[in-house]
């Protein structure tokens, strides 16, 4: 906290008060290696911090590694230097602890899918904190989740991939089902328009009968007619013509159903009187 007025700075007695400052570094062998540091200037650019793998147990008792990491500026000198010992470490507790509540209320499954929620989570609860200490939070990650253990890790795997198996089979039994009503409405189709082709025809087929008989009566009404204008002169009844023809035309097609066929005809009717009258 600056004092107003004069003060007298006593060389040897009076000196900046240095911050102790963490660097984390990963080696070859990928273990973390964390450095302290004492200094006497304050860096106001925008900076990364980076955590090491934290352990994490889940709401159902699966123990997880997260990697965070936090984008941030030094905004306030006098508070990074005299609000908090170590600004680093006490970021770094605060991520550590604050993750372990947020992922500690959800289960695996959630936790894999709701990083953005976790990651927007974790800024809000930790921001105005940071900010007492006049240090800004720009952004928080989590650039990595884990499982801790392997069986975890296959348990997972055996999970996707019966997944995928009962995907495949959904996919294959609608692609059958797909298939058989194809087929159905395809066979469907083919009946129907054979049924419309087969009625076609026999609409066809009886308006031309239909047109054929209404001919053959209309020619047999007129040769009946021209018959009964030729009768008339001897003053016959044409029906008494038409009715001996068919007398004629029967005994022919009894005559001729068989080889050998005795026949008891009357030796004169009124058909053959008519007959006779007309000197045929």
């Amino acid at each position: 906290m600056a004092l107003e007025g004069i003060h007298f700075l006593v060389p040897g007695m009076d000196r900046l008060r240095p911050i102790v400052w963490r660097e984390t570094e990963v080696d070859r062998d990928g273990r973390y290696i964390s450095t302290q540091t004492y200094e006497t200037h304050i860096d106001l650019r925008e900076r990364l911090l980076d955590f090491p793998h934290q352990s994490v147990i889940t709401r159902d008792n699966v123990e997880i590694k997260v990697h965070p990491m936090a984008l941030y500026k030094l905004v306030d000198p006098v508070k990074v230097a005299y609000e908090v010992y170590d600004l680093t470490h006490a970021v770094e507790k605060l991520v550590q602890t604050t993750l372990r509540s947020i992922i500690g209320d959800m289960g695996l499954d959630d936790t894999l899918a709701s990083r953005e929620e976790i990651n927007k989570r974790l800024a809000q609860k930790i921001k105005h904190v940071c900010h007492n200490w006049g240090c800004e939070l720009t952004r928080v990650e989590l650039l990595e989740i884990a499982p801790a253990s392997g069986s975890i890790e296959n348990a997972m795997h055996q999970q996707l991939q019966a997944e995928r198996v009962r995907r495949s089979n959904v996919k294959r039994s609608d692609g059958q089902r797909i298939m058989l009503k194809t087929h159905a409405e395809g066979n469907m189709s083919a009946v129907v328009a054979i049924s419309k082709g087969q009625m076609e025809v026999k609409k066809i087929k009886a308006k031309a009968e239909a047109d054929a008989k209404l001919l053959i009566a209309t020619a047999e009404a007129d040769s009946l007619e021209d018959v009964g204008s030729a009768l008339a002169e001897f003053g016959l009844d044409p029906s008494d013509y038409m009715c001996a023809c068919k007398y004629v035309d029967a005994f022919q097609g009894i005559a001729a159903g068989a080889k050998k066929r005795t026949m008891f005809v009357p030796y004169e009717t009124g058909v053959v009187g008519a007959l006779d009258k007309l000197d045929l």
